[in-house]
């Protein structure tokens, strides 16, 4: 017994060993000086988003973080929801990677705002905590404010929003 155990742990060790690789060379990052590695690691990680939020003068509602502002959202006019997406793992080309990323982070981000919906109709109502409920949403009006990919992370942020005023807005 003890010998077919010494055997499978030299297989699993040498699999191990073959699976390894070894780097030679210097990596891009080690040919950054100190500032640049440090302003590298400062940037924004999708400089277009925040970009876009302020020139709009935004701030990001729901998706971010777990605190849902609904305060926030009425007093700019609009709900501003965030949402990130990875691509299809049998994604083959950089087009392929982008497109299901961004389709990925845009149904994230729905599903952000159907959340957000649900939590402020359900602060004032008693919950049960022995039903289990299912969140059924159709978002009319929600629209792409802005999506961007970064290749270097493999992923795609986007920003849903809904006007609350106006002709096609939600309040009317």
């Amino acid at each position: 017994m003890r010998a077919v155990f010494r055997i499978a742990f030299i297989i699993a060790c040498g699999a191990l060993a073959s699976c390894c690789v070894f780097k030679t060379g210097k990596s891009p990052e080690s040919a950054l000086s100190g500032n640049q590695k440090a302003s590298r690691a400062n940037a924004p990680a999708f400089p277009k988003l925040e970009l876009w939020l302020i020139e709009n003068k935004l701030t990001v509602n729901a998706g971010k973080s777990r605190v849902m502002e609904y305060e926030k959202a009425f007093e700019q006019g609009a709900i501003v929801v965030y949402g990130e997406g990875y691509p299809l793992a049998g994604a083959d080309g950089a087009g392929q990677k982008r497109l299901t990323a961004t389709r990925a982070a845009e149904v994230v981000a729905k599903r952000n705002l159907a959340e957000y919906f649900a939590t402020y109709a359900s602060e004032g109502e008693i919950r049960f905590s022995t039903y289990n409920t299912r969140l059924e949403a159709f978002l009319k009006g929600a629209e792409v404010a802005v999506s961007e990919y970064n290749p270097d992370l493999g992923k795609a942020a986007v920003l849903l929003r809904l006007n609350l005023g106006g002709a096609k807005g939600f309040g009317k």
